[in-house]
């Protein structure tokens, strides 16, 4: 893919220039402080420049680290930082950025501020307020269950159905003026007294908004309800520095496609573990079905997110593959990759390590990369210092930036209509969260994407999504959310930095972590997270970019004299120079570090009581340029951050499967009409015993009312049989009825079937296409025959498996499918259920054992009704897959093939699905080894 670096960038400089002096920036520095700390400000408000030697050490030592921020750390914070964008930034003759010394402070409200905000209802309905649902609700049998939260604390609150309630709720899924929901409910005037307090209640409860409550996305909260920025009101403070001229040298530039393509060649292609687990419980629970995303997470009747099930007890070889615990994050795959070539005996003090330099293998599954991302990192000279690469959009980092300039807001609004027009089969939206009143700054942002979920505040978009109109499904390993009302696949992302870890709103972390999914959003390359807790490690560099910097560990006793008290400044410099440590160097984490210099004394005495407190550390080396590429009216230097924001235009997303819809096509069958459907609860084990002792005589009994049936077997709301039964005439219905629960009544009586329920029949016209339904149905009859002639013999797993095996040779002899096609399935289904069970090296050595004990066993003789059964199956699967477009055919057939294998096994029908599919791969490869020798 040609990646392309976009030519607008954001910068980020210090407040003040790394050369300045403390002295001269005291009274300055004092109204920075005043700002982000009161308290602070209170104890050094009087103090003068020429003072502040006299101060006491904890004093003066907390000063010390505001002034280090001020001049080293660009991340924003208050007037501590600012941003800039800079346009046409990349350009081949060299040009100095030059910025106005001077900030220009937006000043927004602060955030946590928004509690204080308290207006009756009543007073804003006389307004004719608008209002908006909480699409977060749902129904169950007898109940409205929604999203809410108090301090801060979410959870699944619950109330009877109501259906005034249902009525408001669905009405106000867009904001819609309270005149105008009157109007819509054609209420009464006694009706309309008792609508009044109902809607206090529904606010009170947190069903519905009112514009009066609080947007994170869009235009200031604040803003809309008339409230402007006083002395007396906190405040929130974005600072930025207009540019005034240059431009960075493309030249220094050059090497980055290299080096992104490089990383993502070499980086393990993984979801999220959370993500993954997901997809195999959605598929236990669910299998191919498409159903209300809310459905899917509630405790009860979905299956939650992050957490594990229980499984129930399994048999023999089938028991160590089921819920194996999640395997360790694997950090060991970038380092299999990398110990072939680099090894922490090869890193010596002073010298530099190249990537470029390495004859690095490309990683086996290689994912897309998003259509754009971030690269945060600094200019030395000719030297370029990456502090990350990654995310699933540049627009992370930019968002919080377009509550201060409209240039920023057009600038993300580009990257993302470059990200859309790159994904036209897809609608890309951005989640409005808000729960931590004193982070939520940081969430601030205009509205971006064409598309937004609010959840729990209200939203000033022109269509939001609702939560409830959201539908999930998992196709292979992939996890589909779909719009109902918009009929258009959604893919959710992020325009803010806003760390969703800290949220335990399942929902919330679930649209975050489908960012990423098939993608790969971290390309940072830290050495010391794939060799962890070494004394040393040197420089990593890729041609000029330095991906990790020299790193010396600091043992908090080397710095503690005899008396076990911290050494001399000039001790602790010796130590330090005897560790080879560079002149200047950083101690901390992520945005929090501070700057050393170590010819310093102030600093090496902060130094050590930052030791003192911290314990054993981290430092890495940092470089001052010698021309810095950013500069002020007066030629003072800053140390600028640059956030480039890098992409390409490939498609990374497609649509919906297209499945051919015709409305002249019954989606539904109510009870009594020509379709029965039967739920049969009872143990997994006892199924086939229903199968052949009670449905198949019944089916014989009444061959001439039945057209055609099939089963399959489930396990949502418990185990059962899915019976469907198309009658010739439906008026036989209450018969059939009748004469099925006759059989069952000693089943029932005897407690063997728990619950025997009819249902109303709906058609999977998405997935097998309105063409197509009424021969799938039909081949379901074909396969449920076979099977449950299988059944009668006990037909053992090998032999089960090897039928399977025998299937897939017909396809591939019959030339519908041709066998290359077939192979790659197969080894793609095969890797799919690996990692679905996460097989390890010892489950391999185990599956490889039953394998061949599996092709020395004996093939059973098939009877002759099986014989034919088998033909009539093979050759129905063959015909169906011939009928479907050839772009479908490969799903068709593993679709299929799935629900032969769900009707074969009574029990853990995924788990012999995985070792049949591993089976069949060997087969393959045995096949192909064979051929090669020949």
């Amino acid at each position: 893919m040609k990646l392309n670096i976009q030519s607008t960038v954001i910068f980020r400089t210090p407040k003040f220039s790394y050369q300045s002096e403390l002295v001269d920036c005291w009274e300055e520095l004092k109204l920075a402080i005043s700002i982000s700390s009161t308290a602070f400000y209170e104890t050094i408000k009087d103090v003068k420049a020429n003072e502040l030697k006299d101060l006491p050490p904890k004093v003066y030592f907390t000063i010390w680290k505001y002034f280090n921020r001020a001049k080293f750390r660009s991340t924003p914070y208050g007037t501590f930082a600012g941003f800039s964008l800079l346009n046409n930034a990349i350009k081949p003759a060299e040009s100095r950025i030059v910025i106005e010394e001077a900030q220009k402070i937006r000043e927004l409200v602060d955030w946590p501020y928004k509690n204080n905000i308290q207006l009756p209802l009543a007073d804003l309905l006389q307004k004719n307020c608008l209002l908006f649902s909480n699409s977060s609700y749902y129904l169950t049998s007898n109940s409205i269950r929604y999203i809410a939260c108090t301090d801060g604390v979410f959870e699944l609150a619950e109330l009877d159905q109501n259906d005034q309630v249902q009525q408001i709720l669905a009405a106000c899924l867009k904001p819609i003026r309270l005149n105008d929901l009157l109007k819509r409910l054609e209420l009464n005037d006694a009706e309309t007294e008792d609508f009044f307090g109902l809607l206090q209640d529904m606010h009170d409860l947190q069903l519905v908004f009112t514009n009066y409550d609080p947007n994170i996305i869009g235009d200031d909260y604040f803003e809309r309800l008339g409230i402007s920025v006083t002395a007396e009101l906190p405040k929130y403070l974005i600072a930025q520095r207009t540019v005034l001229s240059g431009s960075i040298n493309e030249r220094s530039l050059q090497a980055i496609p290299g080096l992104i393509d490089t990383l993502h060649a070499i980086m393990p292609a993984k979801d999220r573990d959370a993500l993954s687990q997901f997809s195999a419980r959605f598929k236990k629970k669910f299998e191919d079905q498409e159903v209300p995303l809310l459905l899917a997470l509630d405790p009860e009747m979905g299956i939650g997110y992050d957490e594990l099930e229980q499984a129930g007890q399994n048999s023999e070889f089938i028991t160590r593959f089921n819920n194996k615990p999640p395997k360790k994050a694997e950090v060991e795959n970038i380092k299999m990759v990398l110990k072939t070539y680099l090894t922490e005996q090869n890193f010596e003090k002073g010298k530099v390590v190249y990537l470029n330099k390495l004859a690095l293998a490309p990683h086996q599954k290689s994912t897309f990369l998003p259509n754009s991302f971030s690269m945060v990192m600094s200019v030395h000279d000719d030297l370029i210092f990456v502090e990350q690469i990654g995310g699933a959009t540049s627009n992370a980092l930019s968002g919080r930036f377009t509550m201060a300039d409209d240039d920023v807001t057009q600038y993300t609004k580009n990257i993302a209509m470059a990200e859309q027009q790159a994904n036209p089969e897809v609608l890309f939206f951005d989640v409005a969260y808000m729960v931590e009143a004193n982070v939520d700054n940081v969430n601030r942002r205009k509205l971006i994407y064409g598309h937004q979920l609010s959840i729990l505040n209200f939203d000033t978009s022109t269509s939001p999504l609702a939560l409830n109109d959201i539908q999930i499904s998992v196709r292979g390993t992939e996890i589909i959310l779909r719009s109902r009302q918009l009929n258009k696949r959604l893919v959710p992302r992020m325009a803010s930095a806003y760390n969703y870890i800290r949220s335990d709103l399942s929902v919330f972390r679930l649209l975050c972590d489908l960012q990423h999914q098939g993608l790969q959003t971290n390309l940072s390359f830290p050495l010391d997270t794939i060799f962890p807790d070494l004394d040393y490690y040197p420089r990593l560099q890729y041609q000029n970019i330095i991906l990790s910097r020299s790193k010396w560990k600091i043992k908090k006793e080397a710095l503690l004299g005899p008396d076990q008290k911290l050494l001399s400044i000039a001790e602790c410099r010796s130590h330090l120079n005897s560790l080879g440590v560079s002149e200047y160097f950083k101690a901390g984490m992520s945005d929090q570090t501070l700057c050393f210099a170590l010819q310093n004394d102030d600093d090496i005495n902060a130094f050590l009581q930052y030791v003192q407190k911290h314990g054993s550390i981290y430092i890495e080396e940092m470089l001052m340029p010698q021309n810095s590429i950013v500069v002020d009216e007066a030629d003072k230097p800053y140390l600028a951050q640059f956030v480039l924001s890098i992409g390409h235009n490939e498609q990374i997303y497609r649509g919906l499967a297209k499945t051919p819809t015709d409305a002249g096509v019954t989606r539904s069958f109510l009870p009594g009409k020509e379709w029965l459907y039967f739920e049969i609860y009872c143990h997994q084990q006892r199924s086939d015993q229903i199968l052949t002792e009670v449905i198949a005589p019944f089916l014989t009994t009444h061959t001439d009312q039945v057209k055609t049936w099939f089963f399959i077997r489930y396990n949502e709301n418990g185990n059962h049989i899915r019976f469907r039964v198309r009658l010739n005439n439906p008026k036989d219905g209450q018969l059939l009825i009748s004469e099925l629960m006759n059989e069952l009544e000693l089943f029932l009586n005897s407690g063997l079937v728990s619950d025997v329920q009819i249902k109303t029949y709906k058609r999977e016209l998405e997935r097998y296409g309105s063409n197509l339904i009424e021969d799938v149905e039909q081949h379901f009859a074909t396969d449920s025959e076979f099977v449950l002639s299988l059944l009668e013999t006990q037909t053992d797993d090998f032999n089960k498996y090897k039928l399977c095996s025998l299937l897939v040779s017909k396809i591939i002899g019959s030339g519908v499918i041709d066998k290359l096609s077939v192979n790659k399935i197969v080894k793609l289904m095969s890797d799919n259920f690996n990692e679905e069970h996460r097989l390890d090296a010892a489950d391999f050595k185990q599956l490889n054992i039953h394998y061949q004990e599996f092709r020395k066993t004996e093939w059973a003789t098939l009877t002759a009704e099986q014989e034919q059964g088998f033909n009539l199956f093979s050759g129905s699967f063959i015909k169906i897959l011939k009928q479907c477009a050839p772009e479908n055919a490969l799903k068709l057939l593993t679709d299929l093939i799935h629900m032969h294998v769900n009707r074969l096994f009574n029990k853990d029908q995924r788990t012999h699905e995985m070792i049949m599919y591993y089976f069949l791969l060997k087969d393959i490869q045995r096949q192909n080894a064979t051929n090669l020798a020949v």
